[in-house]
């Protein structure tokens, strides 16, 4: 037994190590740049850190207003210690979510050993599974409050199992599940779904038990941390995600299809048709195993959530889950998993991995349970070890080749690469004017600049609209212009800004090559990326030339 033990404990932490190499290398550079999510979340994490106070000049607000969306804030809070220790760089930002998801591979490996019996394998091949699952290898390598909302859900819901038969884990996990809910948006309404659906189909666990002190204790402090959560209801801050709620299609669909039914027929019916075929999608092989997430922000390219070979794993893991209903921990995954993509399920997006992360943890359960029971067909133990080592040399060859090559290369614009090389350029000319066209086609690049060039937090909030902090929770219209320092942030007045001397920044659509030599501009600056594809031009305006060379103008008359 204790040779067993002591090779459990030795593979766990040979996967950890595996995982700690895919979570961790290159994570400066992969994703290439820095999308404006993870700058936004570093800088307002600087900036609470140095003036206790985000961009706007709120004080320690209960929900960040990240270009108006109002996002839960514990992952920045959480990031305030690592900046303090390490600096506001990259790779502090990702590392949270690295950590959070080698703690991910931990919580599997619990939670299967607690329902594994005499299969000792069960836990560590889904410690495995997971730790190299290409959703789990996306998400550990970027900084998004995501991830740590994943970690803290998953803590919480393990903690909440292991709490039906130890009363004891029951107040922890209640009170996890309830910080979860300050974590993302999709755990601010998937947390207390969960912990109702769990007060009713385990009600004689929690409720009508010796250990309902524990739960109701839980539910108690639960709900207290829920008070701040309680007081933003009111506000335009808490529902500020409901324009992503498909409104408009199901009243095309009523309207359309369903012409002949009365409005309290046609559009609940048009709901749930929209709501189950979202729904299902999460469970789609196709959706899991073949096709990647359609946005390419969200997505390894030519490789799907999980490997296409695991979709053997998922229909035996599902055949698992059935013949086992009866029992507990069937019944548990199971609500975990049709609980899991609601809240994804509510908006638009037909397969969206970043809302619906929370489903990762029981699909690598239910992967594990199909996976280690086609193992036990496999008789000899030199056999299933070959195969193992087959299946992983493929899985990280395919992991190597779409995330660490094809990634970097072919999505290196959407994560942002280019706003450091900018901030640089802004840097390296202190004397000079800028202006930068901050177009639709553009993300937000003030918030780049700040985090790259560690703009003083008290001049970016003093660029900011007073209102705002005034009336932080209510202010959900956002704008990208802004001032800062030499660098003016907005779009281009092509009749006032080419008689200024300044250098005018855009991206390949913002100023032509026929505009550029009608105006005598100077190509100063250029960024491409690494398939060779313009990001930014930079031009160097000649207003002197313009007026001697160009049409008598009044605005050379000044």
């Amino acid at each position: 037994m204790k040779k067993t033990k002591k090779l459990s404990v030795f593979l766990l932490l040979a996967i950890l190590v595996l995982a700690g190499v895919l979570y961790f290398y290159k994570l400066n550079a992969i994703p290439a740049g820095l999308y404006v999510d993870e700058a936004v979340a570093g800088y307002n994490a600087y900036s609470l850190l140095k003036t206790g106070k985000d961009e706007y000049g709120k004080a320690f607000p209960l929900a960040l207003r990240f270009f108006g969306s109002y996002t839960p804030p514990l992952f920045v809070y959480l990031l305030i210690p690592f900046i303090w220790l390490f600096g506001l760089k990259v790779w502090v930002i990702r590392s949270v979510s690295g950590l959070s998801m080698l703690g991910g591979i931990l919580i599997v490996f619990f939670f299967l050993k607690s329902i594994a019996g005499k299969r000792k394998r069960l836990s560590l091949t889904g410690a495995l599974i997971f730790a190299v699952s290409p959703w789990t290898v996306f998400y550990a390598r970027i900084g998004y409050e995501v991830t740590l909302a994943f970690f803290v859900y998953s803590l919480a819901s393990l903690l909440l199992w292991l709490g039906l038969k130890k009363p004891k884990f029951r107040i922890a996990g209640f009170v996890l599940l309830s910080i979860s809910a300050y974590a993302a948006h999709t755990e601010k309404y998937l947390a207390p779904l969960l912990m109702v659906l769990l007060l009713i189909f385990f009600r004689k666990e929690f409720i009508f038990s010796k250990g309902k002190r524990a739960t109701f204790f839980g539910l108690g402090l639960a709900f207290l941390v829920q008070l701040p959560q309680i007081f933003l209801i009111k506000t335009a801050a808490f529902w500020n995600k409901n324009d992503l709620f498909y409104t408009k299609a199901i009243a095309n669909f009523a309207k359309t299809r369903l012409a002949g039914l009365p409005p309290v027929l046609s559009i609940p019916y048009g709901f749930l048709r929209e709501f189950c075929s979202q729904t299902l999608t999460y469970f789609s092989p196709r959706s899991l195993f073949f096709l990647p997430d359609p946005d390419p922000q969200r997505s390894i390219p030519r490789l799907s959530v999980f490997y296409g070979f695991m979709v053997l794993f998922y229909l035996v893991g599902i055949y698992q889950l059935y013949i086992n209903r009866k029992k507990s921990w069937a019944k548990y995954l199971l609500i975990l998993s049709l609980s899991a993509p609601i809240p994804a399920a509510l908006t638009g997006d037909p397969f969206s991995t970043q809302r619906a992360l929370p489903l990762l943890l029981p699909m690598a359960i239910i992967l594990a349970l199909g996976g280690e029971r086609l193992m036990v067909f496999i008789k000899k133990r030199w056999q299933r070890l070959l195969i193992i080592a087959l299946l992983m040399v493929i899985s990280l060859f395919q992991l190597r080749r779409g995330y660490f090559i094809f990634l970097p290369q072919e999505r290196a614009r959407v994560w942002g690469l280019g706003f450091k090389e900018l901030a640089e350029f802004i840097r390296s000319r202190p004397q000079e004017k800028f202006l930068i066209d901050q177009s639709s086609r553009i993300k937000p690049v003030y918030i780049e600049l700040a985090f790259f060039n560690l703009y003083p937090p008290e001049k970016i909030q003093e660029a900011a609209d007073p209102a705002v902090a005034k009336n932080y929770y209510a202010k959900t219209v956002f704008t990208p212009f802004c001032k800062l320092e030499n660098v003016d942030i907005r779009n281009i007045e092509w009749e006032e800004d080419i008689y200024k001397e300044q250098i005018i920044i855009g991206d390949e659509l913002a100023v032509s090559p026929d505009q550029a030599k009608e105006h005598f501009f100077e190509k100063v600056f250029e960024v491409r990326d690494p398939l060779d594809i313009l990001i930014f031009n930079g031009f160097s305006t000649n207003p002197r030339e313009k007026c001697e060379k160009g049409l008598s103008d009044i605005h050379c008359l000044r």
